[in-house]
C-alpha cells in the first residue's frame, strides 16, 4: 500500500469517527432516526415513515384532501424521556384569506385505533421548551400546521398494531372522518422496539 493510499484511508476514518461524534450527526434505521439536538442537547428518535391521513373534498375541486400526519417523537433530556405524536395539518385546498381554519383550537382531534378512541390533546408547551430546536419531521407543505400531542408508547404500540386507523376531527355537532392513505405501521413497530431496548 503505498504512503498515498494509506493516508486516504487515514482521512476517510477520521471524517467517519468525527461525523459519529458530531452533536448534528444522526443514526438512522429501519423505521426509526436518531439524532442528538446540537442546540438543546436532547436525544430525539422520530419515526422515519409518517401515518397520513386523508378527507376527500371533491365538493370543492377534483382531487382536493385535506390532510393529517402523525409521526412518534421521543425525546430524551438527560434521561427524562417523553413521548409524543409530531403532527401536521395541511391541505391541497388554498385557504388563503379563508376565516375558517382547517383545525381550530376548540375542535377535537381523534385517533380511533381498532374501535380505541385516543384524544390527541395539544401539548401547550412549544418543541423548543419540550427540547426541540427544529421540526423533527419535514413539513409536507409550506402552509402546514405543526402540532404535538402527548402520547406513550403503550399507544404508539397499540396503533403499530392496530388494523383499523382513522382520525376523526370532531367540530361542534360535526364529525369529520380522515381514513388512512398513507401507512406507516410497521415503522412505528420499529419504533416501539426501538425505545423500548433503550
Amino acid at each position: 500500500m503505498t504512503l498515498c493510499v494509506r493516508r486516504s484511508a487515514w482521512v476517510v476514518i477520521v471524517a467517519a469517527a468525527t461525523a459519529a461524534l458530531s452533536p448534528t450527526s444522526s443514526l438512522s434505521a429501519g423505521g426509526v432516526r436518531q439524532y442528538l439536538d446540537e442546540t438543546t442537547a436532547a436525544t430525539i428518535v422520530v419515526g422515519n415513515e409518517t401515518l397520513v391521513f386523508a378527507r376527500e373534498r371533491t365538493e370543492l375541486a377534483v382531487n382536493a384532501r385535506d390532510y393529517i400526519s402523525l409521526v412518534p417523537v421521543e425525546i430524551n433530556r438527560s434521561g427524562a424521556r417523553a413521548c409524543y405524536w409530531f403532527a401536521y395539518v395541511w391541505s391541497t385546498i388554498d385557504r388563503r384569506g379563508n376565516d375558517d381554519p382547517l383545525v381550530s383550537t376548540n375542535d377535537e382531534l381523534i385517533l380511533m385505533a381498532d374501535g380505541r378512541p385516543i384524544r390527541l390533546v395539544r401539548e401547550a408547551r412549544t418543541l423548543r421548551e419540550l427540547g426541540i430546536a427544529r421540526l423533527p419531521s419535514r413539513s409536507p407543505a409550506r402552509s402546514a400546521l405543526p402540532l404535538l400531542f402527548p402520547a406513550d408508547v403503550e399507544i404508539v404500540s397499540h396503533v403499530g398494531g392496530a388494523t383499523d386507523l382513522s382520525v376523526h376531527l370532531v367540530r361542534g355537532e360535526g364529525d369529520e372522518v380522515f381514513e388512512l392513505w398513507a401507512d406507516a405501521r410497521e415503522a412505528l413497530r420499529q419504533f416501539v422496539d426501538h425505545v423500548s431496548q433503550r
